[in-house]
């Protein structure tokens, strides 16, 4: 059988056809539904290049085909191609019975509105993130416009978690509850969560012993679109850790537009010899490599739906500080949680941290621990499982014609 997917992210495509990804959409994450169906549709906005994009992963391969959108990036460019992509919606929702959707995301939730109206459609959506918080009050760009997207986005979840055959949810209970399914007989739910931790690739717990003087302090965010992740707090928080006379560093891995605005903001702090932007990296193990040697992960966010990256850095045994919003209170405990905007409270965080090394040693074995809940042989099999599920349901219904 095959199926429609649709995961929202930035691709690029080159003369060869091929596919390529600046995400975790590769390759290996499309196998994940192909573990269950036979081919695999997949919808892209992809950019078209000219040659193979540095540090970007192939997407295209065995068992999975490829429907082109029109290129697109906001909503203005959204806006002036609507028909073009209405379209071409209209054609594909057509053309499928089995779809699984991605949301909240600009493509997948056109698709899945329209797919959703369709008459014995089958469909199943992974709830990823909450657009109520996304694009609350701290979220940056036109404020009228981030109002409609807040509102209608976070409309379109709901409505679709009732109307959706299977949900799955990244997180045990933030988003259920916000976004709860229909609970009738025929529908199904699950939890897991995007990240890939191969259960061999787990790192022993960490200890310190207090003769430490160098600390280097990691922070990930695969695009520098804004501020929502946090870096001009964190060195805020590193800024007056220094002036009190410890020796600490950031690195900070991901780029993008505001990556430069970051780099003068350093300087304007007088911090930047103690700050390196490391770009993007290939892949997960690569980002895992650059956290593993440092001795704490944070991230300053205010919105997420669960954090890959905090888990990657749990994985690590690396102790983290971050916020308490979405999901991340069910992964980290309450005195490692800092409003977003608390710069003297993360800063308080770090001395904290560097002062205790007992409490760093005892949260490297604690969040292993809580990491080890997201191995992938636990969430593969709770994939496949709601995978098989829709599959068996799409197959009776196209039996009953």
């Amino acid at each position: 059988m095959k199926v429609l997917v649709v995961a929202d992210g930035h691709y690029y495509t080159t003369p060869d056809g091929k596919v390529y990804a600046d995400s975790v959409y590769d390759y290996k994450f499309y196998s994940r539904y192909l573990n269950v169906f036979e081919e695999v549709c997949v919808v892209v906005r992809a950019e078209k290049v000219e040659k193979i994009p540095k540090n970007k992963k192939e997407t295209s391969g065995k068992g999975l085909k490829f429907i082109f959108l029109p290129y697109y990036r906001g909503p203005i460019q959204y806006l002036k191609k609507y028909l073009q992509i209405k379209k071409i919606v209209k054609n594909v929702c057509e053309e499928y019975d089995c779809a699984i959707f991605r949301i909240p995301a600009a493509t997948s939730n056109i698709f899945c509105k329209n797919f959703s109206k369709k008459r014995n459609s089958v469909f199943a959506v992974e709830v990823v993130t909450d657009p109520w918080e996304n694009f609350g009050k701290r979220a940056t760009g036109n404020k009228f416009l981030l109002f409609i997207i807040r509102y209608m986005w976070t409309k379109l979840v709901k409505d679709m978690c009732k109307k959706a055959n299977g949900t799955s949810y990244v997180t045990k209970y933030y988003l259920q509850k916000k976004y709860p399914y229909n609970k009738s007989k025929e529908n199904f739910t699950t939890n897991y969560s995007s990240v890939e931790l191969n259960d061999e690739l787990y790192a022993r717990p960490k200890k310190w012993d207090g003769n430490q003087k160098k600390f280097y302090i990691t922070h990930a965010a695969n695009y520098f679109s804004g501020y929502g992740k946090g870096h001009i707090i964190l060195m805020k928080a590193v800024k007056i850790i220094r002036d009190k006379g410890y020796d600490i560093y950031i690195k900070f891995i991901g780029d993008g537009p505001k990556k430069n605005e970051f780099i003068e903001y350093a300087k304007k702090l007088k911090i930047e010899k103690y700050v390196e932007f490391v770009g993007r990296l290939p892949d997960g193990n690569e980002v895992r490599k650059v956290i593993s040697k440092s001795d704490i992960f944070i991230l300053p966010t205010f919105a997420e739906g669960l954090p890959r990256v905090l888990l990657e850095a749990m994985a690590e045994g690396i102790p983290c500080l971050s916020s308490p919003v979405c999901g991340i209170p069910e992964i980290l405990e309450e005195k490692f949680l800092y409003s977003f905007e608390d710069v003297t409270g993360f800063a308080n965080g770090i001395e904290n941290f560097i002062n205790n090394p007992k409490l760093m040693t005892e949260q490297s074995k604690n969040n292993l621990i809580v990491a080890k809940e997201f191995s992938s042989s636990i969430l593969n099999k709770r994939r496949k499982e709601f995978y098989e599920k829709l599959k068996e349901k799409a197959k009776m219904k196209i039996e009953k014609g």
